[in-house]
């Protein structure tokens, strides 16, 4: 637009608001007509300049303050040329609906009807965009486009977006899918947000439950003190029987050593006792070891009740238990 227009643009305008003004301008202050003219004017002028963000500020607070189809007009237009064609394709509507009375000027019927065949002619201009879910319940996926929430009811359906690059992100049980898709004007396109199915996880088999530490270490106890006291009485047996057989080779004329005269009665005894006294010392050496071993186990089991006392005791030195053996008999000794 050239100076010439501008200006023209500008008169008709301030012509507009100083003699044509709505319903509205009747209940607000000459002062704030004023203000408004002089806001439609930059607003006008910025517009010239194809500075349309500035000029969309201006032509907005003018009509704030007093609504004219002009100022909504240009309005409608700075953002249909900042490439914000849905809220330009409002703005023409809102404008060709303006309700004039019989006395409106013919400049306010002419910027209803050219908002009018602004929208007419937008409407095709703007593209569409649907959005499907693949893979995860579609009304529970939250979807935005560029940061905007989309409403249930809009998913899969195409709606009007404005053209150029949008991000399109859905997010689901804690997965976020991104999509970029640029659209140019009049295009209709769909992107689909595909949410990869999880793999199924691997059944939960369970532990079966075995006994419990004090248990085990009790069953451990009593089995190596029934082992023990088994020993300790077999060693205990077999030394008595040993004695005895000794015994009766010293009647028959050996010597404390067991050194036998060669005679029938003798050899027989003698083998008896060689293979009788070997069995007592293992036997109680072995039945001493797991009677004590047992015994110890039995002492330090671990329980609630005894937790704190245990642990003094294993601070102490804990408990002590050996075996003791000699020819007048066996058994265990210890301090608890």
């Amino acid at each position: 637009m050239n100076a010439r227009s501008r200006a023209l643009g500008t008169a008709v305008i301030a012509l507009a608001l100083a003699l044509a003004a709505p319903a509205r301008a009747a209940d607000v202050d000459p002062a704030t007509v004023n203000a408004a003219r002089a806001l439609a004017e930059e607003g006008l002028s910025h517009y010239d300049k194809g500075e349309y963000e500035a000029a969309l500020d201006k032509l907005q607070r003018a009509d704030e303050l007093i609504q004219a189809p002009t100022i909504g007009l240009y309005a409608a237009r700075s953002l249909e040329r900042l490439g914000r064609l849905i809220e330009a394709s409002e703005r023409y509507l809102q404008v060709s609906r303006m309700q004039l009375d019989d006395s409106a000027s013919d400049v306010f019927k002419a910027a209803v009807a050219d908002a009018e065949r602004a929208y007419n002619d937008l409407k095709p201009r703007i593209p569409k965009l649907a959005v499907a879910v693949r893979g995860a319940p579609e009304r529970e996926v939250q979807i935005t486009i560029d940061g905007k929430p989309v409403p249930p009811a809009l998913v899969g359906v195409s709606r009007p977006v404005d053209p150029g690059k949008h991000v399109v992100e859905g997010a689901w049980a804690g997965r976020v899918v991104r999509r970029e898709i640029t659209l140019p004007e009049s295009d209709e396109s769909a992107v689909t947000l595909e949410f990869p199915v999880a793999p199924p996880k691997p059944p939960v088999v369970p532990r079966r439950a075995g006994p419990s530490p004090e248990i085990a270490q009790r069953v451990f106890g009593w089995t190596a003190v029934g082992a023990g006291t088994a020993g300790l009485v077999v060693g205990g047996i077999t030394f008595g029987v040993a004695s005895a057989l000794r015994g009766d080779l010293i009647g028959l004329g050996c010597t404390e050593r067991v050194e036998c005269p060669d005679t029938p009665q003798t050899r027989d005894k003698l083998g008896s006792y060689n293979r009788v006294r070997l069995v007592p010392a293992p036997a109680l050496i072995v039945g001493g070891v797991l009677a004590a071993g047992g015994v110890a186990l039995l002492l330090t089991v671990p329980s609630a009740s005894s937790t704190s006392s245990t642990s003094s005791k294993s601070a102490s030195g804990g408990a002590a238990a050996h075996a003791w053996i000699s020819p007048w008999g066996a058994g265990i000794a210890g301090v608890f």
